[in-house]
């Protein structure tokens, strides 16, 4: 595998898709028109194109540097990678980056992923938050699923075509593809968008179906109404907009040029009228359309596309000359706005990037941007998968977060739950029993959160709760328990083995059953709470040793973890001090003088270092245990 060059400057989080990594299959035309667009916004794009020749669409003429004008103005911005997906090793390197991506477009035939392994099912099985877009003539499902086709067959199968004729009757041949911008890409975008702003509140992704020629319907919008309201079906060249009427034509000029008439309304239809001279009697177009338009020809004819310019200058008649292509580009009108400002790069050459429908406080600033080159075959083992930009928009993003709180009914526990709640995540919460205050106010929150209740002791009671959690993105490890016995105590055996049944043999459980599937995904964190305790002996509030020792050990499991859990999952800890909380009701706080801050903490101050761990801010953070106890470790 091979890349093309990567924008070294990190991603503008300011931009509406920043930090989203779209994986793109598609070539020619619907497809990437669509993740140019995200693009534009921020998205990070990595175009998978075959070895050797790439995208279709860069052998198209004309050449431009490397590669052809047309592949340059659809794909500025974006990173080329050279996948053969028959190949099992390329295909492996695919699919670890899907499990990384928050977008995939495709634009094979339905089935052919499916065959490739790199179906919806089977990347969502890896990435439940997968948006998955496929973008087919006639869509997934249907009898004509598997039919080939292009522009102009969806257009005649919709009945667009037949709506516009010549005036020999025939249908006139669309310059506009309608089809593959229209019903494919902008369909395919706005789709995209929908979906990852559903993420945002569910967690989960979706696959969308977007068959172009079901989506041409939409233009025939007028049509419709008149034939399923009215009753009455377009006659083709005989409606408003195609030619049935003198207020909506195109009329030729006395030098061989257009013009192009729509004084619809009638107030623009008599300063029409007035202006090219048409006599009071004639501007009655109900009786006989057709006689109208032939005396308004004959009045257009009779002076140039010019001289029409210059008259219908500063009027609201709603008149435009037929300008080509090259005279529209140029126009200062145009020129004026900046539509043509951006530069897209390719092999040495430079030239005006695609206008797109992109608001320029929402496009990535950068003025000239790379169309990506195709790396040689040579180079295709040496892609390797980088970790995607961090989404988050704001300190502590947690939106569309999966996140596990054990111990949800404690202090510690009920704060961080509020707190990764909103922050955006939805939380499955477990404890011997449900906090009856603390689910009211989740409710609130209006995330679909859950509590499980469950006996940490018991490894069967562990298994259920991780069946019943089911796909993670963070699990915070709070349960523990605080026995206040001496070894002197008759109770100290059994407190002992308690204090190590709930506090290390409980997350080390758990751990173990959640880190495979977080792997096999690509992403994790996993946060144990350990304490000062394992720091000090336990010389503060008067910690007895089962409590000290088995925090030692939590501080030891989470660099054992880590070690194995990386780089995929981070495992971390935090090591609170002593808390304000039901644990340490009536203890003695004489100790906390000696403190740099000499007072208990508060659990929502424990809470925040948690959700850091959570976050993506936490990305190179691994096998750490994080102090949060007012600088009594210094000691």
């Amino acid at each position: 595998m091979g890349h093309g060059e990567r924008n070294a400057m990190a991603p503008d989080l300011s931009l509406p898709l920043a930090g989203i990594r779209v994986l793109d299959f598609s070539n020619l035309l619907p497809g990437p028109l669509a993740s140019l667009l995200l693009a534009e916004a921020g998205a990070e794009v990595v175009k998978v194109e075959r070895p050797g020749s790439g995208d279709e669409m860069r052998g198209y003429e004309p050449a431009f540097g490397d590669s052809s004008g047309n592949f340059a103005l659809l794909n500025r911005g974006k990173t080329s990678l050279c996948a053969d997906l028959k190949d099992a090793a390329d295909r492996a390197h695919v699919l670890a980056l899907a499990r990384a991506a928050d977008v995939v477009i495709e634009q094979f035939r339905p089935g052919v992923m499916e065959r490739l392994g790199l179906g919806y099912e089977a990347l969502s099985r890896e990435n439940p938050g997968l948006v998955y877009c496929s973008i087919t003539g006639y869509g997934q499902s249907g009898e004509r699923a598997l039919k080939a086709g292009h522009d102009l067959n969806y257009m005649a199968e919709t009945g667009l075509l037949d709506l516009s004729r010549a005036s020999d009757g025939a249908p006139v041949l669309p310059a506009v593809l309608a089809a593959d911008i229209g019903g494919g890409a902008y369909p395919a975008a706005i789709g995209i968008l929908l979906a990852l702003q559903q993420r945002a509140g569910t967690g989960r992704g979706c696959h969308l179906d977007v068959a172009m020629c079901d989506n041409l319907f939409t233009f025939a919008y007028w049509g419709m109404a008149a034939g399923l309201a009215g009753g009455r079906w377009p006659r083709p060249g005989g409606e408003l907009t195609t030619g049935g009427s003198p207020r909506y034509r195109i009329y030729r000029t006395a030098d061989g040029q257009y013009l192009a008439a729509a004084p619809i309304e009638e107030r623009f239809w008599q300063v029409f009228c007035d202006t090219i001279g048409l006599d009071a009697a004639d501007r009655d177009d109900r009786p006989d359309p057709a006689a109208t338009a032939a005396k308004v020809a004959q009045r257009i004819a009779d002076a140039s596309a010019e001289a029409w310019r210059e008259r219908f200058a500063g009027l609201d008649a709603c008149v435009s000359v037929v300008e080509s292509l090259a005279c529209a580009i140029a126009d200062p009108a145009f020129t004026g706005r900046g539509l043509f400002a951006r530069v897209v790069a390719a092999g040495g050459a430079r030239m005006p990037a695609l206008p797109v429908p992109v608001a320029q406080c929402l496009r990535d600033p950068a003025q000239e941007r790379q169309s990506p080159a195709l790396d040689p075959a040579a180079r295709r083992r040496e892609w390797s998968v980088a970790a995607p930009a961090s989404r988050a928009t704001r300190p502590y993003d947690l939106d569309g977060m999966r996140i596990l709180v054990t111990g949800a009914s404690g202090g510690i526990g009920q704060a961080t739950a509020r707190l990764l709640a909103e922050l955006g995540a939805e939380l499955v919460l477990t404890d011997r029993a449900e906090a009856p205050e603390l689910a009211d106010a989740l409710r609130r929150n209006g995330r679909r959160h859950r509590f499980v209740a469950c006996d940490v002791t018991s490894r069967d009671a562990i298994q259920a709760l991780c069946a019943e959690a089911g796909e993670l993105d963070a699990a915070v490890l709070n349960a523990g328990v605080f026995p206040r016995s001496q070894w002197d105590d008759e109770t100290w055996d059994d407190d002992f083995d308690l204090a190590m049944h709930v506090n290390v043999r409980a997350p080390a459980h758990v751990a173990r059953l959640l880190l495979p599937g977080m792997k096999a995904r690509g992403k994790g964190r996993i946060v144990l709470l350990g304490s000062v305790a394992a720091h000090t002996g336990g010389s503060y509030v008067d910690s007895p040793l089962h409590y000290a020792c088995s925090k030692g050990a939590v501080h030891t499991m989470v660099r054992w973890l880590a070690r194995r859990a990386a780089p995929e999952v981070m495992v971390n800890g935090v090591a609170p001090g002593s808390t304000d909380t039901a644990m340490l009701a009536n203890a003695d706080a004489s100790a906390l003088r000696a403190m740099p801050v000499p007072r208990f903490a508060r659990p929502e101050e424990i809470a925040w270092p948690i959700a850091f761990l959570c976050s993506p801010g936490a990305s190179f953070v691994c096998g750490s245990v994080l102090d949060v106890n007012g600088g009594a470790s210094m000691r």
